[in-house]
């Protein structure tokens, strides 16, 4: 049964006129002075009155169509709760899967890129060693020449030789600097991912969220300016009850109780 059939079973219509005229009664009520304030007493006690009627004639409808709802609940949760948790499961497989997939893709990639990483160092190391083998060989060229032309007596010669061999020297001292000290960039591995891309399977979200490991350290970080004001909530309902507790006697720095009328 629902709370539309209920409503046409029960003749609520009086009740309804006589608590929508009550209502535009009390919008009329004004408060000025001793007799307007026993007035406005009168009128409260009435619409006190008038509350109680309303429940009366409507808690049943409400209690009936309550009933019927839970029941209509109750059904549809014995069949759709197994199947809702049913899906969670599967999902959390699938998700399971996929993360692992993900994860032994991701070593995969890493394991790459260290092996080219590893390749280029090796290519610049066997440039740095060619680089430094053709200039020993050049040196002791040039070394060989000079000794030969001061043996011949060409002093002149043998001096010129020598400074070229050492320009040699320092010229490939440069070159295998500059080889060594460039970073080394490899070009980075991409690789698809092993996870089949179903159509209108489950989507995997990742969801981050914060944790405070150190109140005090937060606070402390508010107050130096570190942290914005936001990251610390007073803690409301545990505040609410020390005021309700000890009213106006409540000494914490930074609350004030505070009192109002119901």
């Amino acid at each position: 049964m629902t709370a539309e059939p209920a409503l046409k079973i029960v003749d609520t219509e009086p009740v309804e006129e006589k608590a929508l005229s009550i209502v535009d009664q009390a919008k009329a009520v004004k408060v000025t002075d001793p007799q307007t304030y026993t007035a406005a007493g009168a009128m409260w006690k009435a619409l006190g009155e008038m509350i109680k009627e309303v429940k009366e004639t409507f808690d049943p409808i409400c209690e009936a169509a309550h009933r019927a709802h839970k029941a209509a609940v109750e059904k549809r949760s014995k069949y759709l709760d197994p199947l809702t948790a049913a899906q969670k499961y599967v999902k959390g497989l699938m998700s399971a899967y996929d993360a692992e997939q993900e994860r032994l893709r991701r070593e995969e990639q890493a394991r790459l890129e260290a092996i080219a990483r590893a390749e280029e160092e090796a290519r610049r190391k066997a440039e740095a060693e060619r680089i430094e083998a053709e200039r020993k060989a050049e040196e002791e060229r040039l070394m060989a020449a000079a000794q030969a032309a001061e043996a011949a007596g060409d002093k002149q010669t043998a001096d010129a030789l020598a400074e070229a061999a050492i320009e040699v020297a320092e010229a490939a001292k440069e070159e295998v600097a500059a080889v060594v000290s460039e970073p080394v960039t490899v070009a980075p591995v991409v690789l698809p991912k092993a996870t089949p891309k179903l159509q209108g399977g489950p989507v995997y979200r990742e969801v981050w969220s914060a944790e405070c490991v150190d109140v005090v350290v937060l606070c402390r970080a508010v107050s130096e300016g570190k942290a914005s004001r936001e990251c610390v909530l007073p803690n409301m309902p545990a505040l609410n009850k020390m005021a309700t507790a000890l009213k106006n006697t409540m000494n914490i720095p930074g609350i004030r109780a505070v009192s109002r009328r119901v």
